[in-house]
């Protein structure tokens, strides 16, 4: 470890070990998407079973802590973080408790992608070999996330890397799992939750800027730089917007009043996506306009989608 690192003496504890699972955007990240993926297949008319339908929630919420302890264990030892370069707690634990050794941190996101493949085996005795196809990838997106400077973390396509793999492959896999079917056409319904990671890390990265650049990481923000970033952050939020307007009146007429509602009450807090100063003074402000948006649409959105399939169930019966 380098820096203030090598002078640590904090003890790791449960509850460091937990921030570091980042719970609080794991159900954003992770959780609603699964959930739209059990709606998804709640539209075919499938009997949901209640055992399978629990072990498909809880693989993507063991797959994202996976990720964000093996992430936050690389960005500490390899100096990453350190407690000049952090805002808080909550943005990097172990740097800010000075973690002596934060080894176990590393060995519980492995023990979680474990304790998430052997669940695997019990969906793919009950759907089949399909749901694999898709739990591989992501599988094998939490190894190459951290841990060395070619990581996905490490490059500019990482926001959107991320963003396809928990918001567009977690929906798909668990329709998939439930149904037995692999339905690609359900990406571009998952777009939405897509960008709700997207945006996230969009936001986080060019906050973070000069730290990451410091240890070589050439993320989008970077490559792009702070000037135009705010550009990419436009184009984000205006396909997001647009593609919950069309998938909703298209395919979700019923719920459409929700999402349109929504966008409209929410305007402010879209365009603020795109127009606030993403620095590491602004970064609390930022984050947190973010957050509200995410978790209206995180919610919203699958509601509305779930109103329109039990209406029209109650309509067809």
């Amino acid at each position: 470890m380098q820096g203030e690192q090598q002078a640590a003496t904090g003890k790791l504890t449960l509850s460091i070990l937990i921030d570091c699972c980042t719970p609080g955007a794991i159900w954003l990240s992770a959780l609603a998407p699964a959930v739209l993926g059990v709606f998804f297949a709640m539209e075919t008319g499938v009997s949901l079973q209640v055992p399978l339908v629990a072990v498909v929630l809880l693989i993507p919420v063991l797959f994202n802590a996976s990720i964000n302890l093996i992430n936050d264990y690389y960005d500490y030892i390899q100096g990453n973080d350190t407690n000049e370069n952090i805002f808080g707690e909550t943005d990097a634990p172990l740097a800010y408790n000075k973690i002596e050794n934060p080894k176990p941190v590393l060995w519980a996101g492995f023990l979680c992608l474990l304790a998430g493949g052997l669940l695997g085996l019990y969906v793919i005795s009950q759907a089949g070999f399909k749901p694999l196809i898709i739990g591989a990838i992501g599988a094998i997106s939490v190894l190459t996330y951290s841990g060395w400077k070619n990581s996905v973390s490490y490059l500019p396509i990482g926001e959107l890397v991320a963003g396809f793999v928990m918001g567009g492959l977690i929906p798909l896999g668990v329709y998939t799992s439930l149904t037995g079917q692999i339905d690609w056409s359900l990406l571009y319904k998952s777009i939405p939750m897509m960008l709700i990671v997207s945006q996230f890390m969009l936001v986080n990265n060019t906050c973070d800027m000069e730290r990451d650049s410091a240890v070589g990481r050439r993320t989008l923000s970077i490559v792009v730089g702070r000037k135009n970033i705010h550009k990419v952050a436009a184009i984000f939020t205006f396909v997001w917007i647009i593609s919950m307007l069309h998938i909703s009146i298209v395919w979700y007429t019923i719920g459409s009043p929700i999402i349109i509602l929504m966008i409209f009450l929410f305007r402010r807090k879209f365009a603020k996506i795109y127009t606030g100063q993403r620095t590491k003074e602004t970064k609390i402000e930022d984050v947190w306009n973010m957050v509200q948006v995410a978790t209206m649409v995180g919610i919203l959105y699958p509601i509305s989608i779930l109103i329109h399939i039990l209406v029209m169930k109650l309509l067809m019966s």
